[in-house]
């Protein structure tokens, strides 16, 4: 008859030592896939709300339309005045209120770090009738869209003023513009592009906006009041 044998020691010391091998290449495994998981899932979560962010900017910026108000002589202006990192405008789909004209303002903020935060500004014109140039404007609700940019350029195309428009000489076409000033030129811009730069990867997106806005003025040249 042969004796049964169960393990020696130093045969169970090796099976443990396998078995605890085994058990930590799978949690370091696991933890590996997790941790790419998170960092995947986050980087998804956020670009979708960079993009939603882009989204509801630009649709904001292609319902901007012409405004009229008086200056302190009583004469007509039109209210729009844009830079190369800001934009003051009313808007018919704005973020706060949808279901009235907005009046908001775009600003390239700079962050400690030297970046830039988009931020989004307005007043419902429920709030506020806007009416002349004096106006204090103080706005009631803030929005940052977009964080940690590395630079914010925004242009406008459009002609230089309400008489170059009259003129139309040939050969003079409305052009690129870093800054456009509706109380000056009497005009808003035809063209707006903005320009987003993060992390070297650039943005940019056009808005159409009303090309005749001249003819808003129809009522105050009728009248004798322009």
């Amino acid at each position: 008859m042969h004796k049964q044998q169960g393990f020696t020691l130093i045969e169970l010391l090796i099976s443990v030592t396998l078995l605890s091998l085994l058990m930590f290449t799978g949690n370091y495994v696991y933890m590996q896939l997790a941790s790419r998981w998170d960092k995947e899932l986050g980087s998804f979560e956020q670009n979708a709300a960079q993009t939603r962010a882009v989204y509801l900017l630009q649709n904001t910026i292609d319902g901007i339309e012409p405004y009229l108000i008086k200056n302190k002589k009583g004469r007509p202006e039109m209210f729009f005045v844009g830079g190369i990192d800001s934009l003051l405008a009313i808007t018919k789909r704005g973020l706060i209120d949808t279901q009235n004209p907005e009046i908001f303002r775009l600003t390239a903020a700079q962050n400690p770090n030297g970046k830039y935060n988009l931020v989004y500004q307005a007043i419902s014109g429920s709030e506020l009738l806007l009416i002349n140039s004096e106006q204090n404007i103080e706005f009631t609700q803030q929005k940052i869209l977009l964080t940690n940019l590395d630079e914010v350029n925004i242009s406008y195309l459009g002609w230089k003023s309400l008489d170059e428009m009259a003129m139309q000489t040939p050969g003079v076409v409305p052009t690129w513009q870093t800054s456009y000033s509706g109380l000056d030129q009497q005009l808003t811009p035809q063209k707006i592009k903005i320009t987003l730069v993060k992390n070297q990867q650039v943005l940019a997106f056009y808005s159409q906006l009303d090309k005749e806005s001249n003819s808003w003025f129809s009522n105050y040249i009728q009248t004798g009041d322009f």
